[in-house]
């Protein structure tokens, strides 16, 4: 049995202690997550099962949609409401033009310094194990992409409702952080609700109550999404299984030679792009990925594949 289930994690859990009660549902299978969700935070959370476990670093590639509370005055040394409260700052009522006039300035391709709770490991330790001895050491600053950041909501003076979509390495505490910063008055994230990896949205993740039964696999096997879920929006190949098989033992197949078999229905590739690989029966294979060769030109290889050939 291979396939995804959308969860929603409740705030309390770790990532880990749902993959370790979706266990019990499936004893004798890999389970796995597709991006850590902070313990305090709720949200969308997909559970890998099976062979799909392997397709876990492409999950954690996909952008994120987050509901975030920046609490304005109070500043901790978490930027979240679970640390020391480091610095107070009585807030005023501002302009909603004011804010948003610092949310664009956070929107598109930005710096970004990770926090000390980070799992990030640096000098060999994950940086929060050294937050954890009351260290703090300097961090290095990472590229990251805001695609949108959007004003959701504002309780005056300090409550401040957003909606954030971004890509893989952001940490939305310390966005928060450096927008209660930008406005003046510090801040910290007071709420984080994770609404969308990729294609796994809240609206359809489930709950440990979805399952009348945490034990019946059976029950909760009809919640499984197919192994090619969180791909399906991608651009696809179809090749017949012969052409199939020379991907999955290892060789590559090249632009040219799928150009002479296909025509226009190779779409034109782009370098490092990861694409999904079916049959001409419509059953995924894997994924491959396009890489440009100095010799040949653009070449299809692959990534993981699900050996159902």
């Amino acid at each position: 049995m291979d396939g995804f289930l959308n969860f929603l994690k409740p705030p309390g859990l770790t990532s880990h202690d749902v993959v370790e009660q979706i266990r019990t549902m499936f004893p004798r299978l890999k389970v796995g997550h597709g991006g850590t969700l902070d313990p305090g935070a709720a949200g969308v959370l997909p559970i890998l099962l099976g062979k799909t476990t392997r397709f876990s670093p492409y999950l954690v590639d996909f952008p994120k949609v987050y509901r975030a509370e920046l609490f304005l005055g109070i500043t901790t040394d978490s930027a979240d409401c679970y640390g020391k409260i480091i610095a107070r700052k009585e807030p005023f009522p501002l302009r909603v033009e004011e804010i948003e006039k610092v949310l664009t300035s956070f929107t598109g391709i930005i710096q970004q310094i990770p926090p000390m709770q980070a799992a990030i490991k640096q000098k060999g330790r994950k940086l929060y194990e050294y937050a954890r001895k009351g260290l703090t050491i300097e961090r290095k600053t990472r590229t990251i992409n805001i695609f949108y950041l959007k004003l959701i909501d504002y309780f005056p003076p300090e409550r401040i409702l957003l909606e954030v979509k971004c890509s893989k390495g952001t940490y939305i505490r310390t966005l928060c952080s450096d927008i209660g910063d930008a406005l003046g008055f510090g801040g910290h994230m007071s709420f984080l609700l994770r609404t969308a990896v990729g294609n796994f949205t809240i609206s359809q993740a489930k709950t440990f109550e979805d399952f009348h039964s945490p034990s019946c696999s059976d029950e909760a096997g009809e919640l499984l999404l197919e192994p090619d879920f969180p791909f399906q929006n991608l651009p696809r190949i179809v090749l017949e299984r012969e052409y199939g098989k020379i991907l999955a033992h290892g060789r590559f197949l090249t632009l040219k030679e799928l150009k002479s078999r296909y025509g226009s229905l190779i779409a034109e590739p782009v370098d490092e792009n990861i694409v999904p690989v079916y049959t001409t029966k419509g059953e995924f294979m894997g994924l491959a990925r396009w890489k440009i060769d100095q010799k040949t030109g653009f070449i299809l290889k692959a990534e993981r594949f699900l050996n159902y050939m």
